[in-house]
């Protein structure tokens, strides 16, 4: 009776590690370039399960762990030539205090010393380093190349990662390789848009209907448990009163 309690929780537990992945991801559905997370969940296997150290032996383990799906978001028209889309694969190279972070995000700007920087103020990196515009109004074409005043300044590096992506997010919505071993190269899959912008990739209604399947989940495991421990003390009570 026992190992059923502990069954039904072990079901559970991923559950809510999915429902708190979903929240985030509805919280996040109207930041530029956001890529949505996800939940891996399923039951190993009894070849698997053996060769897996648990604290009894009774346990069922569940593997649960995240990912991102780095599938494109809907590109839409601004209108404001400070914004930019990628348009396929690659991302913004970014130089910020804790080194060089990636990003789908274009929402671009520019400092008061002329460079061009991107939401939290980190300069946007070309391949000859940060771009500097005499003023605000500069062009990039499609591959990336910037002209100011009729003049080149540089060209956006875009960079990109060998599939399937082993990327980790990390402060601001910035992404970084998971290990040292991943390193960037020149991407060639892609077009820039400028004027547009690439939103996140959340289906609201998509991830409201997984919240609710997860939460009826994580409800008929709940009741499992209620029920199996109203049986337990039935058991326990009736064995009180024998002689």
């Amino acid at each position: 009776m026992i190992k059923g309690i502990y069954t039904s929780a072990s079901g559970m537990l991923p559950r809510i590690l999915k429902q708190e992945v979903a929240a985030n991801n509805i919280a996040n559905v109207n930041s530029t370039g956001y890529k949505k997370d996800g939940v891996f969940m399923q039951v190993l296997d009894d070849v698997t399960k053996d060769s897996i150290v648990t604290d009894l032996p009774w346990e069922t383990p569940m593997v649960d762990d995240t990912y991102t799906d780095f599938t494109q978001g809907p590109i839409e028209r601004t209108d404001n030539d400070q914004d930019f889309a990628i348009e396929g694969d690659g991302f913004f190279t970014v130089q910020t205090d804790k080194g060089i972070r990636y990003t789908r995000s274009g929402d671009f700007s520019i400092s008061s010393q002329g460079i061009v920087t991107d939401s939290n103020g980190n300069p946007i990196q070309s391949d000859s380093g940060p771009i500097a515009v005499a003023s605000g109004d500069f062009i990039v074409g499609n591959d990336g190349s910037i002209s100011c005043g009729g003049t080149s300044v540089g060209k956006l590096q875009v960079v990109d990662f060998d599939k399937p992506y082993k990327l980790k997010k990390v402060e601001n919505g910035y992404y970084a390789p998971a290990d040292d071993s991943i390193t960037p190269k020149t991407a060639s899959n892609y077009s820039i848009r400028q004027g547009y912008l690439e939103k996140s990739n959340v289906n609201v209604v998509e991830t409201m209907v997984d919240m609710l399947t997860s939460f009826r989940s994580y409800e008929a495991g709940q009741k499992a448990i209620q029920s199996q421990d109203e049986t337990l003390e039935k058991a326990v009570t009736e064995l009180g009163r024998m002689p």
